[in-house]
């Protein structure tokens, strides 16, 4: 059969198929039970993709056995010799110990951004016990075969090389089995170099490796080539690929060498020390002489790729080969020298370097002790962090936020910073895929929680710095009270101000309200925080935060603060609530909630804020509870960014003049999608903690996403009050959503799994069986009145109601004179 061309739409129709869906399923049992040939029916019978090639139309000669006619068909038939190759490259992991997600998770963290971005397809194989990887090929490693086995280096993986040929395909699975893809490039992907360079080879049936590989050592590419071009030096620069290549594989007791040369030299180059880039080039390469076990080849590699050896090549042509070899004849000469004197020498390595190691060795043994008594080190906390890091070059104020900020604890301050920013919004709404009518605000219930001591003070930093707006609107409204209760206090006290006038209480929509606040002065300043945006008014939000949750448990138990908890779960969703006392200062009437909050504790104040006795309250799924892991170590020098503190309060004052509806399409396209596959995984497993934990993620997924995605776009909506977000604006909201589903699950997993066990024990009703349906169940499916009369003991006149009743109810019905046939199968 010809191949043909297949399309974005084609190949999602192609994993989400239910046929697709089921020779997987099948598959992967007729393997679990050992039957190999059921195993290999069911996965030749899956859609079969050709990544790496297209194939131009030729023709193929057929010949009839039985007659022995030959015949020619015109197609672009399967043949590496009328192959056109697209540059991508297929790699096969099979057989893949342990857990496949996480194994290539781990290996997927050893590649360099580079080598990253290059990845454009991982998905679980038929098996289920393999990995399928497809990525762009570099022409400069060499062709398909050479690119997967210095890939796979990179990831530390053993590869099937039965893939180096241009017509080999891949069997596809469901979309549940792939864990990355980038779409758009996969299918429409085109490198012509590629092409140009290797087709040829391939159209003649050479697809063997063109690279030297040393299978159990890191230096993978052919060293030979890069000695040879040191000869002539610079042939090879770094951007040539060669020498990077060499580079990125070379370790030093575990460590990446490329990372240690960058530890070293930023240490040296911030070093008061006036030592120029030549002194330290020579001092550098004694060093890697010394730790590539004398290696002139990988120590010029290394060298070769530093930007600051390149500067000096390309100002006055720096000779780098003669510094290594002077740094060999350095290391040999002393050698020599104390072998003269009769002593033994070993070369070591500077104390700029060994100090360097010691930092290195030290974290590293920091990270492996503490790890596995991390209960925090169960959620993808270097995932997050590696895309958070990456979004800070798209989003203003994110690098502001994360400076000096463990990777670890980004998620807390992603979330508390955006919740700050959103509140600042609350004059803003928009429209969300659920109940669209609705008028949605920026509604946020955020705990961090961490340990003791893990840093939770920069979140209180954060919250005075973007909250200023509401914190200096406030100060006014908080004196005209204050004046208001002083005078109060005079009329009790003062003869003269008795005959004032009437005071009066001042109508002040104070917002920022602490954990020691009166429900009707709360209530109060709400009513009162309302304005008018376009024609229509608006009630603005209240906040809350405070830096030890345990503070606000307390002040809910007694006092005017009271059944706080109940204002709490009405706030997410801007609820109606009310309340009739006969307390003549108390605010009589109905309200709806616009409260947001921020609070941090510790996990033990969590559990006694959340917890099993009231899990049902559906507190937990309207919360955000993010984790801060006590993660790093204080630093007396810190980075500094000049004006980051008037950044952020810049930012701040903008968004608290923002109003009017935002428009969130493609927001809501990727929030209903991202929970409706969810979703549908909770429902196959009928998982009800799972679906009721997803609920609420995507408000989060808009809510926390918004705002940096607002300021992204900030000349586009100040002049047009549009949002035209790309796919970095939808990645982001996904990374949000993950963020929020991974912690609820975490946090409250157990207990909503808990909850349903313990509904359904408690709930479950005794089934009685009564002794008329038992008869009705011996019934066959098709009876005569006879037969009924049997079974059920009646008499004539008794059989005749009976059976116009159960006939009346559709239970039954007649085939012919006497004769009827069940519809039910039971009675209930």
């Amino acid at each position: 059969m010809p191949t043909e061309v297949v399309t974005k739409e084609k190949f999602r129709a192609l994993i989400t198929a239910p046929e697709t869906i089921r020779k997987v399923k099948e598959a992967r049992e007729a393997l679990a039970r050992g039957d190999k040939n059921a195993y290999d029916n069911k996965k030749k019978s899956l859609p079969f993709v050709i990544f790496i090639a297209t194939y131009e139309e030729w023709d193929k000669k057929f010949e009839n056995k039985l007659t022995g006619d030959v015949t020619f068909k015109k197609g672009s038939w399967r043949s590496q010799q009328h192959c056109k190759l697209n540059g991508l490259c297929v790699i096969d992991f099979d057989h893949v110990e342990g857990d496949v997600r996480q194994v290539w998770e781990e290996a997927y963290a050893k590649l360099s951004d580079e080598d990253k971005a290059r990845v454009l397809f991982v998905y679980v194989t038929p098996s289920g016990h393999g990995l399928k990887v497809v990525f762009m090929a570099d022409a400069n490693v060499g062709n398909l075969i050479d690119n997967q086995i210095v890939f796979s280096k990179k990831l530390g993986l053993n590869p099937d090389e039965a893939c180096k040929d241009a017509s080999r395909g891949a069997f596809l699975t469901t979309s549940d089995d792939i864990i990355f893809i980038n779409e758009e490039k996969l299918i429409t992907y085109e490198n012509e170099e590629f092409g140009k360079k290797y087709n040829d080879e391939y159209h003649a049936g050479r697809s063997q490796p063109t690279i030297n590989v040393a299978k159990n050592s890191a230096d993978s590419a052919d060293m030979a080539t890069v000695e040879s071009a040191g000869e002539n030096q610079p042939a090879l620069s770094a951007g040539d690929g060669n020498y990077l290549r060499i580079a990125e594989l070379l370790t030093y007791n575990g460590m990446p060498l490329l990372s240690i040369i960058a530890a070293w030299w930023k240490k040296r180059s911030t070093s008061s020390d006036e030592v120029s880039r030549h002194e330290a080039s020579v001092v550098l390469a004694r060093d890697l002489y010394i730790m590539t076990d004398r290696d002139k080849a990988k120590t010029l590699a290394l060298l070769m790729v530093q930007p600051w050896v390149q500067d000096m090549i390309a100002e006055r042509g720096e000779d780098v080969k003669r510094t290594v070899d002077n740094a060999a004849d350095y290391v040999t000469a002393q050698e020599n020298d104390n072998a003269k004197k009769g002593k033994a020498w070993l070369p070591k390595i500077s104390k700029e370097m060994k100090a360097v190691l010691e930092v290195g060795t030290e974290v590293e043994k920091e990270e492996r002790s503490t790890e596995a008594d991390d209960v925090y080190s169960q959620l993808p906390l270097d995932k997050w962090a590696s895309e958070l890091q990456e979004m800070a070059e798209f989003y203003p104020c994110m690098k502001e936020l994360f400076v000096n900020v463990h990777p670890h604890k980004l998620p807390a301050v992603l979330f508390s910073s955006a919740a700050l920013f959103g509140t600042l919004m609350t004059r803003a709404w928009y429209h969300f895929w659920f109940a669209p009518k609705i008028v949605r605000r920026l509604n946020y219930c955020i705990f961090i929680i961490g340990d003791p001591g893990a840093g939770k003070h920069m979140i209180e930093e954060f919250y005075k710095q973007i909250a200023d707006p509401m914190i200096q609107a406030d100060s006014c409204l908080i004196d005209a009270v204050n004046r208001y209760k002083e005078g109060r206090t005079e009329r009790t006290t003062s003869t003269k101000a008795q005959k004032g006038e009437a005071l009066k209480r001042p109508a002040v929509g104070i917002r920022v309200h602490p954990a020691r606040t009166a429900t009707g002065e709360f209530i109060r300043h709400m009513n009162a925080a309302i304005e008018t945006i376009d024609g229509k008014p608006l009630n603005l939000h209240m906040f809350s935060f405070d830096s030890e949750l345990d503070n606000v448990t307390k002040n809910n138990k007694g006092g005017d603060w009271k059944d706080r908890e109940i204002l709490e779960l009405k706030a997410f969703h801007n609820e109606e609530d009310g309340q009739m006392y006969a307390n003549q200062e108390s605010v009589t009437g109905m309200f709806n909630v616009y409260w947001n909050f921020i609070y941090t504790g510790t996990p033990y104040a969590l559990h006694r804020k959340v917890n099993q006795r009231n899990f049902g309250t559906g507190m937990s799924t309207r919360l955000a509870v993010i984790p801060l892991p006590d993660k790093g170590k204080v630093e007396r020098y810190q980075e500094v960014i000049e004006g980051s503190e008037e950044t952020l309060k810049m930012w701040a004052y903008r968004l608290d003049k923002v109003a009017g509806e935002i428009p969130i399409e493609p927001l809501n396209d990727e929030t209903y999608e991202w929970q409706t596959d969810k979703m549908e995984i909770a429902e196959f497993n009928g998982d009800k903690a799972d679906r009721m934990l997803l609920k609420r993620i995507p408000y989060y997924g808009i809510g926390i996403s918004l705002p940096f995605i607002l300021m992204r776009h900030w000349d586009e909506w100040q002049e047009h009050h549009t949002l035209s977000m790309d796919e970095t604006d939808k990645r982001f909201c996904r990374v949000v959503m993950d963020i929020q589903y991974q912690s609820q699950k975490f946090f409250f997993g157990e207990m909503a799994f808990n909850y349903f066990a313990d509904q359904n024990k408690e709930f479950v009703q005794r089934r009685r069986t009564t002794r008329y349906e038992e008869c009705f169940r011996q019934l066959p499916e098709e009876f005569n009145t006879q037969q009924f009369k049997d079974c059920f003991g009646t008499s004539d006149s008794a059989t005749s109601r009976a059976l116009k009743r159960l006939k009346e109810d559709g239970v039954i019905k007649k085939v012919s004179y006497g004769v009827y046939r069940k519809i039910l199968k039971e009675l209930s």
